[in-house]
């Protein structure tokens, strides 16, 4: 169970009962039930021997105020009795007790049960003694008498009805309320927050006649224009585009086929007749693969030939070499005869073309003397090296060589592709 606390309100002076936990939860700031005033409650508590229980306490008389009726609407009968012993004072300002707060007034139980349905019954008057005479009257005189309470509910009073306010016009009928037109908002008044706005019209569809054009029964004929719809122009201008677009993909297809013909061949023998027709006009050729690392040297020889043997094959390898003075046998100027014989094969697996072979001539210390590159032509003829090395075949060549100028002890065979 919570722990109360009694506190009394600064303003008004109202000593009313608060809950610990209200106070600890707004760090003992409080609102006072009379005049709704915040204060401290904690720096306002009194002790339980002075509590009075929400009511205001009386303010402090003020001492230029006349004795009169207070203004009050409702009073209770106070009479003031002095004591006997005391003596008359001097005069003074009198001196009365001021009104409640006239703001909020407070109910007694007895007049907060009282309701419209009678008479309520009227509170005993409270008696407030004090010890204090009042100045300007004699004690045999009585005292004026002041009412605290709450005034009698009339019994004349109306008695409020839903829809009615006190003091304010009867009721309307139903049938009135009824007959009434309904609310008709203004064009012109702006619109209300959150109201829908109406739809867009839409623009309406025309339809225009062509002239010189009439329908069976003499009118013209209605003809529906539609902008969007493609006449032959527009036709022919997509046929264009589509026609120029092919042509731009025949065209780099071509490029590419011309650009690698040599590996399509490679990859594609049936199609190697095809590209050379194609080359003739363009001048090209189509060449076969070239991948010397599959082209070996398998046997090779240089013997000596006769001179007449010499003489008729005259010009087919010839080969000339620098003069060399002072040889070993004195016939530096010479001719000697002499015939290559070397084994080319191809490895690969699929055509290449024929190589190049190099021949070094060395004399008897191993010093180069003559280098010759042999053409394909120079070792097979034109006619058989126009056709390309067969794949996985061996072949026979046969070079006849005439050197002069020069001794001869030895020579060097190798191959490339230039």
């Amino acid at each position: 169970m919570a722990m109360d606390l009694t506190t009394r309100c600064p303003k008004c002076g109202t000593v009313f009962q608060a809950g610990l936990s209200d106070l600890q939860l707004r760090k003992g700031y409080i609102r006072c039930v009379q005049c709704a005033h915040i204060f401290d409650g904690y720096a306002e508590v009194v002790s339980d021997a002075s509590e009075t229980p929400a009511s205001p306490a009386a303010p402090r008389p003020a001492a230029a105020q006349a004795p009169s009726a207070p203004s009050a609407p409702f009073a209770s009968s106070v009479p003031f009795v002095p004591p006997a012993s005391a003596a008359p004072p001097a005069p003074s300002a009198p001196s009365v007790p001021s009104a409640p707060y006239a703001a909020s007034p407070s109910f007694t139980a007895s007049a907060a049960s009282a309701g419209p349905a009678g008479p309520a019954a009227e509170p005993p008057p409270q008696v407030i003694r004090s010890g204090r005479p009042v100045a300007g009257r004699p004690q045999s005189e009585p005292a004026p008498v002041f009412r605290i309470g709450v005034a009698p509910w009339p019994d004349d009073r109306p008695e409020p009805r839903l829809g009615q306010a006190a003091g304010g016009p009867a009721p309307r009928p139903v049938e009135e309320i009824l007959a009434d037109e309904g609310w008709v908002p203004d064009a012109g008044a702006a619109p209300v927050f959150g109201r829908a706005e109406p739809p867009p019209q839409e623009a309406p569809f025309v339809v225009e006649a062509r002239p010189g054009h009439r329908s069976q029964g003499g009118s013209a004929a209605p003809l529906l224009r539609d902008e969007d719809a493609p006449g032959w122009w527009d036709a022919l201008l997509r046929f264009g585009a589509w026609l120029l677009f092919i042509l731009l993909l025949v065209l780099l297809a071509a490029q590419a086929v011309y650009v690698y013909r040599a590996q399509i061949a490679r990859m594609v023998p049936a199609l190697r007749p095809a590209l050379e027709r194609a080359c003739v006009p363009l001048r090209c050729q189509v060449p076969y693969a070239r991948d010397i690392a599959h082209i070996a040297i398998t046997g090779s020889a240089l013997k000596a030939a006769d001179a007449g043997a010499a003489a008729g094959r005259a010009g087919t390898g010839r080969a000339e070499g620098g003069r060399t003075e002072g040889g070993a046998d004195g016939q530096a100027s010479a001719e000697q005869h002499f015939v290559l014989h070397a084994t080319l094969r191809n490895r690969a697996e699929q055509p290449q073309e024929w190589p190049t072979l190099i021949l070094d001539l060395k004399d008897a210390a191993g010093t180069l003397l003559v280098r010759r590159n042999l053409s394909p032509a120079d070792y097979l003829g034109a006619a058989r090296a126009a056709e390309p090395f067969a794949a996985l075949s061996e072949v026979l060549v046969r070079v006849p060589l005439t050197v002069s100028g020069v001794r001869v002890n030895g020579y060097q065979l190798d191959l490339f592709y230039p």
